[in-house]
């Protein structure tokens, strides 16, 4: 495969046919939009040089739906687009491990799609919270056995009003045969400053997306998740 330097044209994936805190009242299932594309335009830049394996992020505030904090992140992976395919489907890879206590998973619970899984959080505090977060992950490309293009989603949808809003996207293609550029967006609205945790949570991800392509020990947090 020839070097490429900027992203192929996206396409639109076809469309597909928690917080509960003790004491608190739960929301409402929170409906997930079927596909893979990206939540909107990266503001990210990439990282200048030699395809350097490290996130370049924006962070802002939205004033839509209700106002959220915002996250672009752009980076590169010096691997093959396939082991980080398999990086990006790996839950513990997913999960926010800085932040959670526990997690477990259910597989499959869109199986119109490649990958798809729930990761139920669990966090133990002065009181114990949980919440689900929807995942799913697929090929964008239109040959089958091809693997050019990546697109995944994830949104939390169910939960109590501590997390209001949490919905992410990533968008991942090869630059060349060793070479693969991923675009992270991540929106979030809670009862706390959410501008530092979706930036770190971002580049924890990031930095477990490259980790687990390397084949190297994911980087540990005091919880031992």
């Amino acid at each position: 495969m020839a070097p490429r330097l900027s992203p192929p044209p996206r396409r639109v994936a076809p469309a597909a046919g928690l917080l509960a805190l003790a004491g608190a009242c739960a929301d409402p299932k929170v409906p997930f939009p079927p596909g893979l594309e990206p939540l909107e335009d990266n503001r990210a830049a990439f990282p200048k040089g030699d395809f350097p394996e490290t996130l370049s992020v924006v962070v802002g505030e939205s004033d839509a739906e209700g106002g959220y904090s915002w996250c672009h992140g752009k980076g590169y992976v010096r691997r093959p687009i396939a082991g980080v395919y398999d990086a990006l489907t790996t839950p513990r890879v997913n999960a926010d491990r800085r932040q959670i206590d526990d997690f477990t998973v259910t597989w499959d619970v869109e199986p119109e799609y490649e990958h798809s899984y729930v990761i139920h959080n669990v966090v133990d505090d002065v009181i114990t919270v949980e919440y689900d977060v929807n995942w799913r992950h697929g090929s964008l490309d239109d040959d089958e056995g091809a693997l050019s293009e990546i697109g995944s989603r994830w949104q939390k949808t169910d939960g109590s009003t501590v997390i209001e809003l949490l919905r992410g996207s990533a968008y991942t293609w090869a630059v060349d045969d060793q070479t693969t550029a991923v675009e992270l967006i991540l929106h979030q609205r809670s009862l706390v400053d959410d501008a530092p945790l979706v930036q770190g949570y971002l580049e924890d991800f990031f930095n477990d997306i490259v980790a687990h392509a390397h084949g190297d020990e994911l980087q540990g947090f005091p919880s031992g998740v």
